[in-house]
């Protein structure tokens, strides 16, 4: 305003108009509207266009906003927020440590996809069709910015990693594993390509007839986390496997742990000849094995019992030749839960089950028997059989891998770098179990309850700025019993 040209309004209703608005006089009050201008090229000038009213204004109040004005303007506030998951994304760098750093060092230029897909794998078993999903609502994104997580972009990405196995290989011997490794047959991986040499037929672990693939793994008891990963034709499960993982993986002294179908005279004889060290579980029915001191009932005639996972195991060995020996394990109250079971199906008429049967059986129940030659204690021998089968329950959760991405595994390498992004969630899944045992919290909460958990931190964006958002007293608790993040109270 101009000493040339004043305005008709009073001071204080022209105080409050700013560019971009109108004020108008209407029945005496004053209103303040939004206002734009718009060129007319009929009258080869611009026009003035009075928008949206935005509130009014009286000398004794100020500017007063309308309602309507006020709900767009927080609508428009609501647009801007963004809410992410930052619980887990923040332990990527604090609970991974070590293997994000190993991540770092072999894969300089590659690993924060690696990480992307490890972390979709590990929070949501995601197929790489959801990984771009997953990754955006993840703080991940904002620490590791954008990069390609397109599905056809992972593809030609997986397929690159998988063709640089020495670099794998290398990530894998950098955990420098202690010799109390287990090596074993992980896990079967069904496949339907048509393109890949590796899948071939033959009988699953399931007993069921199909094209499969083998995964062998080998596990750090001590460090209580994989350590490598090796695939191979399904058809292949012989000694020299075993011993070229061996080498490849840098493990000098790892036992080797294989199911109970690979417990033949000309096996065990095979993996002695290689210097090999084994457990291998025998079929209650095996001859090697004997349930004299069971049919006795006299538990002093054991050689001892030992604590496991808060049971009592009892066992008993004798000498199988050559530093062999063949132990057998009596847990009572697996004993009790599978003397229901087959009671029970003896009363609902179950085919093949009868009271004759039981008779013949029963000193069976309740047993798992191993032959090995380490020369280790029995409750080391039992603990290490247990592992596998846990190694072995995640690796399944984890894998999905030609069901997920059919269209995307049908070559061996594109296999290869699916299965590292694995390996890495399964390092991580350990990682987790480890901080709730370092705290004694593994009784009460699992690796998935953590992630459940730690999920529902966010961090929320308004306006530019990212803010802490509030969380349930549940999982501010395990937070600071974890000390993990400063929780917000």
């Amino acid at each position: 305003m101009n000493k040339q040209n004043p305005s008709p309004h009073p001071a204080w209703a022209v105080a409050h108009r700013r560019a971009g608005t109108e004020l108008r006089h209407l029945n005496g009050r004053y209103y303040l509207y939004e206002a734009s201008s718009k060129w007319n090229p009929e009258k080869k000038r611009s026009m003035k266009i009075t928008g949206k009213l935005l509130g009014k204004i009286t000398e004794e109040e100020g500017f007063i906003e309308s309602d309507k004005a006020r709900l767009r303007r927080q609508r428009q506030l609501i647009e801007k927020v963004q809410v992410k998951e930052f619980g887990i994304a923040s332990a990527a760098e604090s609970v991974f440590a070590d293997s994000m750093s190993a991540l770092k060092r072999f894969f300089p230029d590659e690993w924060q996809r690696i990480a992307a897909l490890a972390y979709g794998r590990l929070v949501y078993k995601a197929p790489l069709k959801n990984m771009a999903f997953h990754y955006a609502n993840s703080f991940l994104s904002e620490q590791h910015g954008d990069i390609d997580l397109s599905a056809g972009g992972l593809g030609a990405f997986l397929n690159d990693l998988g063709h640089d196995r020495s670099r794998i290989a290398d990530f894998c011997r950098s955990f420098k594993a202690a010799d109390d490794c287990i090596l074993f047959d992980g896990t079967d991986i069904f496949s339907r390509s048509e393109k890949m040499e590796l899948p071939k037929f033959g009988r699953s672990k399931i007993g069921t007839y199909d094209d499969v693939i083998n995964l062998m793994c080998i596990f750090s008891v001590r460090q209580q986390s994989p350590v490598y990963y090796r695939i191979l034709p399904g058809n292949i499960k012989d000694i020299s496997a075993f011993k070229l993982s061996l080498e490849e993986s840098g493990v000098k002294d790892a036992t080797v742990i294989v199911d109970k179908g690979f417990a033949s005279k000309s096996n065990i004889e095979a993996l002695e000849k290689a210097g090999l060290k084994f457990i291998i579980p025998l079929r209650r029915d095996s001859g090697l094995i004997s349930y004299g001191k069971i049919k006795n009932g006299d538990k002093t005639r054991f050689d001892g019992h030992f604590k496991h996972e808060d049971r009592y195991i009892w066992h008993y060995s004798k000498n199988a030749g050559k530093g062999k020996r063949v132990i057998v394990f009596l847990d009572e109250e697996l004993r009790g839960r599978e003397q229901k079971d087959y009671l029970n199906r003896i009363e609902s008429n179950a085919e093949d089950y009868s009271l004759e049967r039981f008779g013949s059986r029963q000193y069976e129940i309740g047993t798992i028997a191993m032959i090995e030659n380490t020369g280790r204690q029995p409750c080391e021998i039992y603990a290490d059989y247990k592992t596998r089968g846990e190694v072995e329950t995640m690796i399944d959760a984890l894998k999905n891998v030609v069901k997920a991405d059919r269209t995307y595994m049908q070559n061996a390498k594109t296999l290869e770098g699916w299965m590292f992004t694995n390996l890495i969630a399964m390092k991580w899944y350990y990682a987790l179990l480890n901080l709730l045992k370092k705290h004694r919290l593994n009784q009460k909460y699992s690796p998935a309850d953590f992630l459940m958990f730690m999920g529902e931190v966010k961090k929320v964006k308004i306006n530019g700025k990212w803010h802490d958002a509030e969380m349930t007293k549940k999982t501010a608790e395990l937070m600071r019993k974890l000390k993990l993040l400063e929780p917000i109270t």
